[in-house]
């Protein structure tokens, strides 16, 4: 944890998104109010005014008053809450997640952060679990939905947890290369990550195309079937350097586990990994 500036408190992340919390206090409890640092003024009405809040995982608001810094409270704050505050057993210190959904028209979400963290993960598990592409693109948009990020950028932090899943260093086996051999596919929520990262683009010759569906024609390539479905041995490939990876003479070049070059028949070629490009942490920040 370290103190990013005054009021603000920064720590690693418990998921793969940043996220924003304020610490409550027992007399704002027994107010029933949340009151909020003059740090964050300026997400919310300069005036007193009715402001739309989402409680919880609730699909619809409720009006509630604000109390702007220049009112006789002399500190922001959001009243009527001690219905809210008593049914999720709020205690002092506990932190509360804030989004900031719509600034322009002053709509916010309060959630207690474990009760945020569990939703965010049981998401993602459902993710994981997805036993078709279709089935894996309704919980990305569920994920799109919940944390109020663009789809991009779920599925960039999503591949990240994914990542991070897996142990950083993974021995290296030699494989076998079986002509004929049937060809794995990956889970579906591996395949829609990548589908997404990559818009089908090959990542050896970058050739594409799109099917009759308007979706992106790829197969999955497995650099050696020992390592399974893990992220550094997964490339997204067309069907002609699929071929070439089972049949030509390939020679591959590895980065830190990413293949970063692959030569078919002695003819190069760089190897697209956008996991290479960026490397992130995820924050959370606490306002106080």
């Amino acid at each position: 944890m370290e103190q990013e500036s005054s009021g603000v408190i920064s720590s690693k992340s418990q998921i793969s998104y940043d996220y924003a919390t304020i610490k409550i206090t027992k007399s704002r409890i027994d107010r029933g109010l949340v009151a909020f640092p003059r740090s964050l003024a300026k997400y919310f009405p300069a005036r007193n005014k009715m402001i739309q809040v989402y409680l919880d995982d609730a699909t619809t608001f409720q009006p509630k008053q604000y109390s702007s810094y220049t009112s006789s409270t002399r500190e922001g704050r959001i009243g009527g809450l001690k219905e809210w505050l008593q049914k999720n057993s709020i205690r002092s210190n506990d932190e509360i997640v804030i989004q900031f959904l719509d600034r322009e028209h002053y709509v916010y979400r309060l959630i207690p952060e474990r009760d945020f963290i569990v939703r965010t993960q049981e998401l993602q598990e459902s993710l994981d679990s997805s036993l078709s592409d279709d089935e894996a693109s309704s919980s990305v948009a569920d994920l799109v939905k919940w944390i109020r990020l663009d789809k991009a950028e779920v599925i960039s932090n999503e591949y990240d947890r994914l990542l991070n899943a897996f142990p950083t260093q993974i021995e290296r086996r030699f494989a076998v290369r079986r002509l004929g051999r049937a060809r794995e596919s990956a889970p579906p929520n591996v395949r829609t990550l990548l589908e997404e990262i990559y818009r089908g683009h090959c990542q050896i010759c970058d050739f594409w195309f799109l099917k009759e569906d308007k979706r992106p024609y790829f197969e999955i390539h497995h650099l050696n079937p020992a390592k399974g479905h893990h992220p550094r041995n997964l490339l997204v490939v067309c069907g002609n350097c699929h071929n070439q990876f089972e049949y030509a003479n390939v020679k591959h070049e590895f980065d830190n586990e990413w293949l970063v070059g692959v030569s078919f028949n002695e003819r190069f070629y760089a190897v697209k990994q956008v996991a290479l490009k960026v490397a992130r942490e995820f924050r959370k920040t606490l306002f106080v």
